[in-house]
């Protein structure tokens, strides 16, 4: 056996011993955490009480292939197949990348930019993948009526799973937003358009983490490092005509790109162009209105 006991304690000693050198302190106590707590169906407090959890062989080969699989750099809500975000418990799987902390940054940014929650706005979420934003927002503004669409039929059949998860009512929509109409939008209809496209150039491939490049579809991430702005371009252009009067638009955009996706929608006609912070200090949404 790899553990000395069967014993909950030593197999925690263990799980820190085997990948303390891969992960931060903090990131190994939640892994841990939701891993055992999700394994036993035990609670927070169970864990922090009961000395003398015993775990069984099958408990003891699964978490140990968990760790093998974490050395192997496979990102750990694939292997967990979920993670939360906004309050959303959403399914993760190599179909579509991984909702991240700063995603939900952006939510949050259109929840507080729109005081009445009763409001029946209407929304699309373009390049939805897990569908988390889409969710996400549907959660927050119960009466919505709120689009997904994405080119993969497989990001969408996971979205789809997540939105009867969650018991949430999304119209997903498979469409290459680049050489497809969006016929079933009527034009000038839309509260709100928002988007985290694809913004990483191939030539910063290099600098990925091996987790997010060798595990998380590409497709999702990157764009040709000649037209870096391909996707806002598009999705600003087909804003100006399914935006209605006073209609808003929110991009989670590559700090880099900040002045070029500012101009872009400037040249456009856009109002109100701001740009904002996530938690880490980086620029990573932009913000415009389009009035007429």
């Amino acid at each position: 056996m790899f553990v000395k006991t069967n014993k909950l304690a030593d197999f925690k000693i263990y799980f820190k011993s085997t990948l303390e050198q891969q992960f931060s302190p903090n990131e190994v106590k939640l892994m841990f955490e939701f891993v055992v707590l999700k394994r036993l169906e035990i609670s927070k407090i169970d864990l922090i009480l009961s000395k003398e959890i015993l775990l069984s062989e099958s408990d003891l080969l699964y978490f140990n292939s968990i760790i093998k699989r974490l050395k192997e750099n496979e990102p750990f809500q694939y292997i967990v197949g979920e993670t939360l975000f906004c309050d959303l418990t959403i399914l993760c799987d190599n179909r579509a990348l991984i909702p991240r902390p700063e995603t939900e940054e952006l939510v949050y940014l259109i929840s507080n930019n729109f005081s009445n929650k009763a409001e029946e706005l209407k929304i699309v979420d373009f390049c939805t993948g897990s569908g988390c934003i889409a969710l996400s927002l549907k959660h927050v503004f119960k009466n919505a009526t709120v689009f997904a669409t994405d080119v993969s039929e497989d990001a969408l059949n996971l979205a789809a799973g997540n939105a009867q998860q969650n018991n949430l009512d999304i119209f997903f929509h498979e469409n290459n937003l680049l050489t497809e109409k969006l016929v079933f939008i009527e034009d000038n209809s839309l509260d709100i358009i928002v988007s985290n496209p694809p913004y990483i150039p191939e030539n910063e491939m290099e600098l990925m983490e091996t987790n997010v490049l060798e595990f998380e579809p590409h497709l999702a991430l990157f764009v040709e490092n000649d037209n870096p702005l391909i996707f806002y371009d598009k999705i600003a252009n087909i804003a100006k005509v399914k935006l209605k009067n006073n209609g808003h638009l929110y991009f989670e955009i590559h700090e880099k790109f900040e002045l070029q996706t500012r101009a872009l929608l400037k040249d456009l006609k856009f109002s109100n162009i701001h740009s904002h912070e996530d938690l880490q200090g980086k620029i990573r949404m932009i913000s415009a209105s389009l009035i007429f």
